[in-house]
């Protein structure tokens, strides 16, 4: 079953580089995953006496679906005999939209406070920095002398004038 999953994994992921390209197939792919996931139809999907383009086409129909990528989509998994991986496509597809879309929290730290405008900026750059939404988590600390201090996740990036002194200080001692 694992091998089947990091299958359909390839799949998925192929369909989310043409969502993030602006073709959005999740929800013609899900109302053909739910018609393949009924007995019958999976049934048929896998019945080697029937051409593949017309399984595909018969599936389609039944799902109401006119899109040429999960026509295609369909054809071919039909003529690999992967049919039966619509399902775990369709699943991990929506899982990637979803994380897709998440924000991300990264806590900042700044030597003094900021104003909101100044906060909107920087949150608007950190945002195309990392190509997702986030959310600021914005700390002062006069220690830090200026600059700021980003912890993203498990990452931290230090460009505060206390962090670059430090740097300097252990660069200069060896």
């Amino acid at each position: 079953m694992s091998g089947e999953r990091a299958i359909a994994s390839r799949y998925a992921t192929a369909l989310f580089e043409l969502h993030q390209e602006g073709i959005d197939l999740a929800a013609d792919l899900n109302k053909v995953a739910q018609v393949a996931a009924h007995e019958d139809a999976s049934a048929m999907l896998v019945n080697a006496q029937i051409a593949a383009a017309d399984r595909a086409n018969i599936v389609m129909k039944a799902a109401g679906v006119t899109s040429e990528h999960v026509s295609r989509l369909l054809v071919l998994l039909c003529g690999r005999k992967k049919a039966a991986l619509l399902p775990y496509i369709d699943e991990m597809l929506e899982q990637q939209i979803r994380e897709s879309k998440a924000k991300i929290m990264v806590d900042v730290t700044v030597a003094k406070a900021l104003d909101k405008k100044l906060a909107g900026k920087l949150k608007d750059s950190i945002s195309k920095g990392l190509g997702k939404e986030v959310d600021l988590n914005i700390a002062s600390d006069a220690s830090i002398l200026g600059g700021l201090i980003l912890n993203i996740g498990d990452r931290q990036i230090d460009h505060s004038v206390l962090g670059r002194m430090n740097s300097l200080k252990r660069s200069l001692a060896v």
